[in-house]
């Protein structure tokens, strides 16, 4: 079980992470990845991409359109989802 401190930092960590997730503005996600993940190299920018729009479908905290607006972008490219059949 975690603590109450714990607890607020990881609603935190999600609200941040679904907004920059909803915004779509993949400045602001490496910049979000950066924070937290410092030091840590970026891949390249089309993998990158692919990547946020891998999390997007898996995040199940964000709006279902949204989910479902990545899940075509990678289904368009041959990519697979990270949903579990809801989308």
């Amino acid at each position: 079980m975690i603590d109450e401190e714990t607890a607020a930092e990881i609603k935190a960590f999600v609200a941040e992470r679904d907004a920059v997730l909803i915004e779509g503005d993949l400045d602001k996600l490496r910049a979000f990845h950066q924070k937290h993940n410092p030091g840590l190299v970026l891949p390249a920018p089309d993998v990158f991409e692919c990547s946020f729009h891998k999390a997007r479908t898996g995040a199940k905290s964000l709006p279902l359109e949204v989910r479902k607006i990545s899940k075509a972008w990678l289904t368009q490219r041959g990519f697979s989802s990270m949903d579990d059949g809801d989308l």
